[in-house]
């Protein structure tokens, strides 16, 4: 049999692929999380992120519309004032297209980042006071 013989792989049908929901939500929400810049997901007025959720409640706040083959993605985020919103959301965008692409062979039409807040670097040691100072209430 000749090379021109062969048959592409694309051409063999062996059965339906799909891909759900939550699965492309997970992938978003994992490809956002480890974006520079990015403090966590937004979810309710609570800031998700690795350190702070169980990975089941982390695609829970990522809006997801699918028809076959082809998706549109929504991602809530807070941002670190110091690296820049602009850039922290365009890299969003590009890392999340890239990941669902290359893991399910999705077309991503279009991916739409919200900024919904941006911590700055004073909030971050007086959060850390406070839990200094609640930890030194609770040895007293």
């Amino acid at each position: 049999m000749s090379e021109q013989e062969v048959a592409p792989e694309n051409t063999l049908e062996l059965g339906s692929i799909s891909v759900s929901k939550e699965v492309v939500a997970i992938i978003a929400a994992l490809e956002t999380l480890k974006v520079k810049g990015v403090v966590g997901i937004s979810s309710g007025g609570k800031v998700l992120s690795l350190e702070t959720s169980s990975k089941k409640e982390l695609p829970k706040s990522i809006e997801v519309w699918m028809k076959p083959e082809e998706t549109v993605i929504t991602i809530p985020i807070v941002t670190d004032y110091e690296i820049g919103v602009l850039r922290v959301a365009q890299e969003v965008q590009k890392r999340t297209e890239e990941a669902i692409k290359t893991m399910t062979g999705l077309k991503v039409l279009k991916i739409k980042v919200k900024v919904q807040g941006v911590k700055f670097k004073e909030e971050e040691g007086e959060e850390k006071g406070e839990e200094k100072e609640k930890g030194e209430k609770e040895n007293e």
